[in-house]
């Protein structure tokens, strides 16, 4: 069976598929149907299976024609911007989809582009002076004149590109603190902030590099007197702000251009009065910033507040659990303690360290459920800094 592209559509069947005409009433003649002429539906009882079956197909196909028509198709351009933006995990399972598709998302001009997650973390760093910030790293070197760690370098492991910091200017024999600022949404520049202190320790100006202009500027900062930084707390980083923790318990803040400090009271001041050594740990994670604590003395409980970036700069307590009970146990002493680590940046999983095994433990927030990674090396040490590849091209030396 087959339909004709004629005018009035009409229907070439086999005589042998043909129904029998119904009896008609002697006023009434019967068509007929001679073999092989051209049939209309006026020759099929309306009753048949085979009549309805055929209007249901054509109507069909009909309205897949129409739907065909109406569907607009999206220009190279638009899929390759549309997949930019798919975070690499998902670029890498679209390659299953077709070789069409394969090929299209191993461009390495669409992997520079795609949004990277936590990947992992670097461990044993050497100096205070090393950092991470997302996909780049900040290391200190010795220059041939051995005069102390003076070659500052930021690097993509990902690319295997560097970049060489030109001199601070500062004395090379003098304790200052470096922190590193990169934002993945803005891979085609970096900062680095060189905290300089003065002969009593205490913060007196703030240098901060571009990469865009590959140089130095000096700022005062308008934090007040007596400011230093509490050094067991790493910096973070984003939105275009840097964000420390003093020995004082306050949270300051300085933006890229050197023009914009605050001061603003951490949670954990409060607890003081309880602990002579108050464990301090800031973090973001989908563009919130969190500080947590964890209580060793009270079954090592865990408190996570959220910073309230709406003008009022409170801070709001947003999860409180024991770990040691969250696992199944315990508190076996004072030997029993952990640390945390880092937060996933795109979930609200807290990542801690510690236990009578050294584990990695993934604390989930929204499940209150804790589970553990895998075990650290015997002599593991601390900070953990968080790695996400960046494979986008940013200014470096070309080496």
């Amino acid at each position: 069976l087959e339909w004709r592209n004629s005018p009035t559509r009409r229907l070439y069947v086999p005589r042998s598929r043909l129904a029998p005409a119904p009896a008609r009433p002697p006023s009434v003649p019967s068509p007929s149907i001679p073999l092989g002429a051209a049939v209309t539906s006026s020759h099929i009882r309306f009753s048949s299976p085979l009549f309805f079956s055929l209007i249901f197909d054509h109507r069909m196909a009909k309205r897949s024609r129409k739907k065909k028509q109406r569907m607009p198709t999206l220009s190279d351009d638009l899929i390759v911007e549309s997949l930019c933006r798919v975070p690499y995990r998902s670029l890498c399972r679209f390659k299953c989809v077709s070789r069409s598709w394969l090929a299209l998302c191993s461009d390495p001009d669409i992997r520079k582009k795609s949004p990277q997650t936590l990947s992992g973390f670097f461990c044993y760093a050497r100096d205070r002076d090393d950092g991470c910030c997302s996909g780049l790293l900040l290391c200190s070197g010795w220059k041939s004149s051995c005069s102390g760690f003076d070659d500052y370098v930021v690097c993509n492991p990902a690319t295997q590109k560097w970049t060489v910091l030109p001199d601070t200017g500062e004395q090379p024999n003098v304790v200052h603190t470096f922190c590193l600022g990169f934002d993945p949404s803005m891979p085609s520049r970096f900062y680095v902030f060189l905290f300089v202190r003065d002969s009593s320790r205490d913060l007196g100006r703030v240098k901060i590099y571009s990469s865009e202009t590959g140089a130095w500027i000096s700022r005062q900062h308008e934090w007040g007197d007596s400011i230093r930084l509490k050094d067991d707390v790493v910096p973070v980083f984003f939105n275009g702000t840097l964000y420390a923790v003093t020995s004082g318990l306050s949270l300051i803040t300085v933006d890229t251009e050197g023009t914009t400090w605050r001061k603003i009271r951490m949670p954990h001041r409060s607890l003081r009065t309880r602990f002579e050594e108050v464990e301090v740990f800031i973090a973001h994670s989908q563009g919130r910033l969190y500080a947590t604590h964890i209580d060793f003395h009270e079954d090592n409980v865990l408190s996570v507040w959220q910073f309230e970036a709406d003008g009022n700069e409170q801070w709001s307590l947003k999860h409180t659990a024991s770990i040691t009970r969250l696992l199944g146990r315990r508190k076996n002493g004072y030997n029993e303690y952990y640390q945390v680590i880092s937060a996933h940046p795109e979930r609200n999983l807290i990542l801690l360290t510690g236990g009578m095994g050294d584990e990695l433990l993934a604390f989930d927030l929204d499940n209150q459920e804790v589970r553990a990674i895998c075990t650290l090396e015997k002599y593991f040490q601390a900070p953990m800094l968080p790695y996400i590849p960046c494979f986008a091209e940013w200014p470096s030396d070309g080496r």
